[in-house]
């Protein structure tokens, strides 16, 4: 094996070396109680609390999805992800404070124990609210459980891209999703919390260096622009390639995003555990402001997918950007970001 062969697991090995690591710390810091467990004992701080916001909600969505609808779509992609996220602060302001001091006053941990506690305080019976609480969780895990799976395909993905072909898709993803539920049942919500940390951090910063990367071994920001301006113009129209942001469907993705993701049951948790509403308070003031910033990158790079590769269609443009890694970067900076 060559050098540059090796380097992609020594980054995945080290990668899932230090998130065990963090694991085993999580659980040795354990109180054994049902809120340190799920909620890191409700004592999240400003930081801690943003960042596992952040890469909570982002991850393979941010690196694959993002790149794949700025190849598909165009700028405008970014247009309506900074608006969405700017109306997602709100709603985890006036959602999440009201969940936090819910949460605090009645000691509850699950979305669905909040919906049984609002009930019965208005004078619902016990069994009506029971009812309600059942039928909230069962259609939280139901929905959900797509979108979790999204995360492991996309590891998956990533891996076989890495490796070249030589870790499956399937295996990749199977194998890292096993790390996951080690660290996250060793530690819990803390131990959740403390990856994220890094996770936010390397996620951020290396996709930032990724596309300084990419831009200079396309000559520049502005000349990759003009590049891809000159093959398809209409990647900066706001309507996007082949008109497909309409009015209609931009206001409705305005609402998809300001109401979907502070309830998802994983975004949802996270209020509980905020340590004040301060903290929480400058966790939502943060998100949009990092968001915005780390958008831009994926959706450039995917628009920039068309110089290199031009005839990607369907699931094929959602690797563009490992494939933009492998193509304009050195093979160490391609498998930290994509570790990322």
């Amino acid at each position: 094996m060559t050098l540059d062969s090796i380097i992609p697991y020594v980054v995945l090995a080290g990668y899932l070396l230090v998130t065990l690591v963090v694991g085993l710390v999580g659980y040795r810091q354990q109180k054994n109680t049902p809120d340190d467990y799920f909620l890191a004992d409700r004592n999240m701080g400003a930081i801690l609390l943003f960042f596992t916001l952040i890469a909570t909600n982002f991850s393979a969505f941010a690196f694959l999805g993002f790149s794949g609808s700025g190849y598909r779509i165009g700028l405008s992609y970014y247009g309506m992800m900074g608006f969405g996220t700017g109306l997602i602060a709100l709603t985890f302001y006036f959602i999440g404070y009201r969940v936090w001091l819910l949460g605090n006053k009645h000691g509850l941990i699950t979305p669905s124990e909040l919906i049984e506690a609002r009930f019965r305080r208005t004078g619902v019976s016990p069994g009506i609210s029971n009812t309600l609480k059942l039928i909230f969780l069962a259609v939280m895990v139901i929905f959900t459980i797509p979108y979790l799976t999204l995360q492991p395909i996309g590891a998956g993905y990533i891996i076989e891209t890495l490796t070249n072909g030589q870790i499956p898709y399937f295996t990749g993803a199977t194998f890292l999703t096993v790390v996951i539920v080690l660290y996250v049942f060793m530690g819990g919500m803390r131990s959740v919390a403390l990856t994220d940390v890094i996770q936010g951090v390397l996620m951020f910063t290396l996709m930032l260096a990724a596309l300084a990367a990419i831009a200079s071994s396309l000559g520049g920001i502005a000349e990759a622009n003009r590049t891809v301006y000159t093959l398809k113009p209409e990647l900066f129209s706001r309507q996007g390639i082949d008109n497909f942001f309409t009015h209609r469907k931009w206001f409705s993705f305005m609402i998809l995003w300001m109401l979907s993701v502070p309830m998802f049951p994983q975004m949802f948790m996270r209020f509980y555990a905020s340590k004040t509403s301060n903290s929480l308070k400058v966790s939502v003031v943060m998100y949009p402001l990092v968001s915005a910033t780390m958008f831009i990158c994926p959706v450039l790079i995917g628009m920039w997918g068309h110089i290199s590769f031009s005839d990607l269609t369907g699931k094929a443009s959602d690797q563009v950007f490992p494939m933009m890694l492998t193509e304009h970067t050195p093979i160490w900076l391609a498998s930290l970001v994509m570790v990322g």
